[in-house]
């Protein structure tokens, strides 16, 4: 009789480990796979409808990987930094001439050493001594144009 009892005992204890265990694997699994952050809108698979951004070509998408990787330390779409808000600004018909913003991009320095006023204002305002100098193809100036506008 006393082994009947050791072999109850013997298998709630079995019962209630194997019960504990699962249990604790279940929030386990329950944590990982837990998203604490809220979806306000734009965390969703949709953001350009709900954050009020205009979709992107591929062009555009190529814009915006050049723009985070090389101009975003300095400059933001919509508010000035370091640098001025680029938003539009190939828009703004303010430049000296057409191809003005590539050289500026690509040959800045060289803008520089002719003098160039409207590159010397620039730099004045921003009081920048950084100097764009980025190896760009048309294609890519382009790409970069089009996440601008």
């Amino acid at each position: 009789m006393p082994m009947k009892l050791l072999e109850k005992s013997t298998y709630k204890i079995i019962l209630l480990t194997s019960s504990f265990l699962i249990f604790i694997i279940g929030i386990a699994i329950f944590i990982s796979t837990y998203d604490a952050t809220p979806n306000y809108g734009c965390g969703t698979v949709t953001p350009v409808l709900l954050c009020g951004n205009k979709s992107l070509t591929d062009g555009g998408q190529k814009g915006k990987q050049f723009f985070n990787s090389n101009c975003s330390a300095c400059h933001k779409l919509d508010k000035e930094m370091t640098g001025p808000a680029l938003r539009g600004i190939v828009d703004d018909n303010k430049f000296p001439y057409k191809n003005y913003l590539f050289d500026f991009i690509t040959r800045e320095d060289s803008l520089n050493k002719v003098n160039d006023t409207y590159s010397k204002l620039i730099n004045e305002e921003y009081r920048m001594n950084f100097s764009h100098e980025y190896k760009l193809t048309e294609i890519e100036f382009n790409n970069l144009v089009e996440y601008l506008k």
